[in-house]
Order: C-alpha cells, then sequence, then structure tokens
C-alpha cells in the first residue's frame, strides 16, 4: 500500500471533516504527520485543484472538486438514475422524507432524497452515513446478507451481545419484506424501509420513509409499510428484477 497516497486520503478525510479552514500545524498534530510532510501532501493536492491556501494564515479548505467528481459517479449509479419518480410517488402517497440508501461496508449511504414540507420533518443529507444495524434501510438490507457479515457488522459497532436479538430481527425482516427503527440514525427519528432487488436476487438499495417520533407510531410505520414496500416493488421492476413474495405479518420488533 502506498503510504503517501493513504496520508493524502486521510489530509482530504480531515478537510472535509471539519467545517473551517484547517492550518498545517493542527492537521499535523490530528494525523500524525510531520509539518513538512503534511505541507508537501496540501501543496501536491492544490496543485491537483483539490484544496486551496485560505488567506494569509497558511490555512487550507477543500475545493469543489471532490463534489464534482462524487456527482459524476453518483449520476451513473443504476439505481439511483430510475428511482426518483418512484420515490416521488411514494412522497406523494404519504408526504414524509423518502431515503435511498444503499449498503457501503458496515453503513447505509444515502444517495438521494425527496424531503417533506411539514415544520417538524426527518431530515438527511445526500452523502450521509449512518450505521446499518441501528436504521431501518440498513436493517431491510442485512436481512439478506451472510450471517457472518452480519455478525462482523453487530460485533464491530454494537458487541457481540446485540447480535443474537439483531439476528432475530432481521429474520423477521425477510419473513414480512420491510424493516422498521425507533431513533435509528438519531434520536427521535423513525424509519420504515424496504429493500430494492437487482437481477441477481440481491437487494441494491433501500427505500425508507422516515419522520419525527411524533408522527411516526408503531401503527402508522405499520400502515405505511405496504406503501413502502408497493415502490421498492415498482422500482426494482425497473430496474429488471422482481421481489419476492413475503410472509404477511404484523409481529412487533
Amino acid at each position: 500500500m502506498d503510504s503517501t497516497t493513504v496520508k493524502a486520503l486521510q489530509v482530504l478525510s480531515a478537510l472535509a471533516d471539519s467545517e473551517e479552514p484547517r492550518g498545517v500545524a493542527e492537521l499535523s498534530r490530528q494525523l500524525g504527520f510531520s509539518k513538512s510532510n503534511t505541507f508537501r501532501i496540501l501543496a501536491t493536492l492544490a496543485s491537483q485543484g483539490f484544496v486551496r491556501s485560505v488567506g494569509d494564515a497558511g490555512r487550507y479548505s477543500l475545493t469543489l472538486k471532490i463534489w464534482e467528481l462524487g456527482v459524476r459517479v453518483i449520476d451513473r449509479h443504476p439505481v439511483r438514475r430510475v428511482a426518483r419518480p418512484h420515490m416521488k410517488m411514494l412522497f406523494n402517497q404519504v408526504d414524509e422524507t423518502i431515503l435511498l440508501s444503499v449498503l457501503d461496508g458496515a453503513d447505509v449511504l444515502y444517495i438521494e432524497k425527496i424531503e417533506g414540507e411539514h415544520p417538524v420533518r426527518a431530515s438527511a443529507r445526500v452523502g450521509w452515513r449512518a450505521s446499518a444495524w441501528r436504521t431501518a434501510s440498513g436493517k431491510s438490507l442485512l436481512a439478506f446478507q451472510p450471517e457472518e457479515t452480519v455478525a462482523s457488522i453487530a460485533e464491530a459497532q454494537a458487541g457481540s451481545d446485540a447480535f443474537p436479538e439483531l439476528l432475530k430481527e432481521l429474520r423477521e425482516v425477510r419473513e414480512r419484506g420491510f424493516a422498521m427503527s425507533i431513533n435509528g440514525s438519531r434520536p427521535g427519528v423513525n424509519s420504515v424501509s424496504a429493500p430494492v432487488w437487482g437481477t441477481d436476487r440481491m437487494p441494491v438499495a433501500a427505500l425508507s420513509v422516515s419522520g419525527p417520533a411524533e408522527r411516526f407510531s408503531h401503527d402508522r410505520m405499520l400502515s405505511l409499510s405496504t406503501s413502502v414496500m408497493n415502490a421498492a416493488t415498482r422500482l426494482s421492476e425497473s430496474l429488471g428484477a422482481s421481489s419476492p413474495v413475503y410472509q404477511a405479518t404484523s409481529a412487533a420488533f
């Protein structure tokens, strides 16, 4: 592994996580690099247009080049390219925030959204991540992953004691075809989600509806589940895939 490349990526990540421009000294302290090494990396990144110097204090921030590259990549994502009409149709039915996400390692990554107009609503930015085992979208995707994958994620993020209960919940998700979460991505936000299927009979994304707990009771999420599953089925069919036949149940998690 090229250590210089790894260090450059760590610098980019540190700048992306910061709300303010960062100086060479503070970046070197945070990352454990020498000041000279950090400066050389920043100079290289600046020469390629990824960072820029801000003011006269030797501070640096990211340019929009990474965003530009990211937009090119996400625009080519096969699910996102066809998802929006189905998300809009679902939004018209439920008038709540609609999210499209994919499984990325132990996280779900939000790749598209339609946000509701309620004064109080659930909000997530495209590009945000959340722990897969905590969210409805993550559970609807994990339910169809190999058990060893689920065990690894559960142990890494929640500890091995959480695995048996998570496994039981995921079996229920497989049976009925949707997942729910209470205080999943953050406190006070509840969600219901269903998987979007690819032609290889594996989930390629998850479609979810999210809202504040005062509007998203257990019963309301159950009532929304049919609309979410129908939208996910239509999206799957747009991708040339079909959804499995699930066992209807209203069992609580």
